[in-house]
């Protein structure tokens, strides 16, 4: 005979259709609940026979000081982005776990967040780009089931949800503004996968820039890419045959970029005498292409303090604490001028 499944704190809040934070707010004691809902929860409690478990009873007020951060694979921990935020995180006295979801759906993510609570974490970081529908899960009633604050990262803004990002579009502006400001009049876009939230921004930060300064901003000027070397030669490739007179182009990332110096190099098209090119990412290797790639610095390292600062506030306003009294740098792009402008 199979064992009964052990009833969890999600059960009890979904059977009293209050929040898990009610709840748990219930079991460990808490003043700030209403008699009538306290007395409701325990009702339900006792007929659901829930138990909290020994881990949970250690816990101070329902929480973990445990945040969660949901990436794409393993090798996200790895990351500038991982590793700032891991230093935020310890600096207000959390830990962080990682969990992978390689595709989203309405199923698979409930399943895994649902599955955090349960291990009472106190929030959660969406790490996963937005990109070709793995954000199509994502509105605030489902997010309002799961209990516990979500904090999106390079995730496009919508109503009922939290964000942290880089303003992607303002960095393209200041990529494509530098080619300006080189006297570049043609000046094309090899972009990344338009499924890509960031990589629509980007192409509105150059088509913005290049109509501020009066300049075309054609559809025909951009080509597409899928982030690789290989993809950005061929997108080069293919913008130089419909526009060959264009006199400077902005790559939505470095590794792009190195394709599409190659194919001007094969070309025979100098860079940067008669075509300048600026980057995206600040690649370590953009330093030793040839030449050496201007380009943008998105510092993704405080992208992570900045994301797991406003998820601690987050936490904070829900448990009715004080929040953190700590101010961090804008998350702002600086431009690297290197030689091929």
């Amino acid at each position: 005979m199979l064992k009964k499944s052990r009833v969890r704190l999600v059960d009890v809040a979904a059977a009293a259709q209050v929040s898990k934070q009610t709840v748990s707010r219930v079991v460990n004691g808490r003043q700030d609940v209403a008699e009538e809902t306290r007395q409701h929860v325990l009702t339900v409690i006792e007929q659901l026979g829930y138990r909290p478990s020994v881990s949970a009873r250690t816990l101070c007020h329902g929480r973990s000081h445990t945040l969660a951060v949901v990436g794409s694979n393993t090798g996200f921990l790895a990351t500038e982005l991982y590793q700032g935020a891991a230093q935020q995180a310890q600096a207000l006295g959390y830990s962080l776990m990682l969990r992978t979801l390689a595709n989203p759906s309405a199923e698979t993510v409930e399943k895994l967040l649902l599955g955090l609570t349960d291990m009472e974490i106190d929030g959660v970081l969406w790490a996963i780009p937005d990109a070709d529908g793995r954000s199509d899960w994502i509105n605030a009633e489902r997010l309002r089931r799961i209990g516990v604050p979500v904090l999106f990262m390079s995730t496009e803004p919508r109503p009922g949800i939290s964000t942290v990002s880089f303003d992607n579009a303002e960095g393209a502006f200041v990529a494509t503004q530098a080619l300006i400001s080189a006297g570049r009049t043609r000046i094309g876009h090899v972009s990344g996968p338009q499924g890509w939230w960031v990589a629509r921004e980007r192409i509105r930060g150059w088509r913005t820039a290049l109509e501020a300064a009066g300049l075309p901003a054609l559809d025909a000027w951009v080509e597409a890419g899928d982030w690789s070397p290989l993809s950005g030669e061929a997108a080069m490739q293919r913008l130089l045959n419909r526009v060959p007179d264009l006199d400077a182009v902005f790559v939505g990332n470095d590794r792009m970029a190195l394709g599409a110096l190659l194919a001007a190099h094969r070309r025979g098209i100098p860079v940067p005498q008669d075509l300048a090119m600026v980057g995206f990412d600040n690649i370590l290797e953009s330093a030793c292409f040839h030449p050496p790639l201007t380009t943008v610095i998105q510092d993704k390292h405080r992208h992570g303090e900045h994301a797991v600062l406003a998820l601690v506030r987050e936490v904070a306003a829900l448990y009715g604490e004080e929040p953190p009294h700590i101010e961090l740098p804008p998350l702002r792009h600086q431009l690297v001028q290197r030689e091929s402008t």
